[in-house]
């Protein structure tokens, strides 16, 4: 299996939906919030 390496935008991305995932029970609008906002920042990186 190929290894990949994360930037750190990355990372925090990857990190957040997990956390995002382990709370189901306790959703929070907050960090749904967050996990969008990292994720647009990243796809506007790619035009910069």
């Amino acid at each position: 299996m190929e290894k990949f390496v994360l930037t750190e935008q990355e990372a925090k991305l990857i990190e957040a939906i997990r956390n995002f995932k382990r709370a189901r029970h306790n959703p929070s609008l907050e960090m749904e919030f967050y996990i969008r906002m990292l994720f647009e920042r990243l796809l506007e990186e790619r035009f910069v």
